[in-house]
């Protein structure tokens, strides 16, 4: 572990005799249950931040909850062909934002190029 350094931390004493009783059940010091603490903690902070990036970049988009259960199926779907990548996010997404920015109302790789000449 490198340079460790000792921690003091004061804790109630419900808390304490909970902590004690968890790291005795799991056969583990104290140390190594608020070392696993901590790591839960940062990894639920990190899919927090994760989760609101990816809101916010839904939103961006126009994207919403019912268009994702959709564009995992089409593309579940797709990805059967042996030809064929399976799409990703980025392509999903640019479906629904090309279907927006176009006014039509059914999505596909396409859609919006017969507009332009393509």
């Amino acid at each position: 572990m490198g340079s460790a350094r000792t921690l003091s931390i004061t804790l109630p004493p419900e808390m304490l005799q909970r902590a004690e009783s968890i790291a005795k059940g799991e056969t583990r010091t104290m140390s190594e249950l608020v070392r696993e603490a901590l790591r839960h903690y940062d990894r639920r902070a990190w899919w927090g931040e994760v989760s609101a990036y990816g809101l916010q970049r839904a939103e961006e988009r126009g994207l919403r909850e019912r268009d994702a259960k959709r564009l995992v199926h089409e593309s579940r779907r797709g990805s059967n062909s042996r030809n064929r990548r399976p799409p990703t996010l980025k392509r999903m997404a640019a479906q629904i934002t090309a279907k927006n920015r176009y006014g039509e109302t059914s999505t596909g790789p396409a859609r919006g190029k017969e507009k332009l000449g393509s």
